[in-house]
């Protein structure tokens, strides 16, 4: 019969116990997990940071709808008081290099003639359409423009002066004084392609877009 009392046997989970004294100090195993974890919490919180998880989550309709959206035909029309369609197109060209912000002429846009007055056109998403206004506006100084843009049920009109982005209006109010061409286009009873090919301002030369705007005169609305 033993005669050790068990409360004098080594308990192995001791720290002085036979295993415990092999065991590194800090917890052992446990504090390397635990400063894993602890890296990957600051490292997601890091990349989380200025996300909300509060707003609600996309459903497969708000998905579907963007796609359609997306997939929506659009049209942008920059009404002018320019003449003929070769001033207003080296007009533009001249406009591109005046600007300094590093707008582009959007790929698409080309220029026609209208009787109110040369339209710059083109199929452009809403930013491109902008941009084409800006730089045409910035071409004709203080003679303004209107931009008319339209993607399915929705239609706007904006001034551009200067090159300078102005106020929406109605674009009921600007219409009646334009080509009927204008209105056309925007209500989907005229294409683009049936107003022939017109000119790309982007692919004519300086010295092409200098002679151009000196043969050409303005029309005043």
């Amino acid at each position: 019969m033993s005669t050790i009392d068990p409360r004098d046997e080594p308990d192995p989970m001791r720290p002085d116990g036979p295993h415990g004294a092999d065991r590194p100090h800090g917890g052992g195993p446990d504090a390397t997990g635990s400063g894993n974890a602890d890296a990957i919490d600051a490292e997601f919180a890091r990349l989380t940071e200025g996300l909300s998880f509060d707003d609600t989550p996309l459903t497969v309709d708000d998905v579907l709808a963007d796609a359609q959206e997306d997939d929506e035909p659009c049209i942008a029309v920059v009404a002018t008081s320019v003449a003929v369609s070769r001033a207003l197109a080296g007009a533009i060209r001249l406009g591109r290099e005046a600007r300094t912000d590093g707008i582009d002429i959007p790929v698409g846009a080309r220029v026609v003639d209208a009787e109110s007055g040369a339209l710059a056109v083109g199929d452009l998403r809403e930013p491109q359409a902008h941009d084409l206004a800006a730089i045409v506006s910035t071409a004709l100084q203080r003679n303004g423009v209107v931009l008319f843009w339209r993607r399915g049920d929705r239609m706007t009109a904006t001034r551009y002066r200067n090159g300078e982005r102005g106020e929406e209006i109605s674009p009921a109010l600007v219409l009646g004084g334009l080509a009927d061409t204008v209105e056309q286009l925007l209500l989907g009873g005229l294409s683009l392609d049936e107003l022939g090919e017109g000119i790309d301002p982007s692919s004519i030369t300086r010295t092409q877009a200098l002679q151009w705007i000196a043969q050409g005169r303005k029309r005043r609305w």
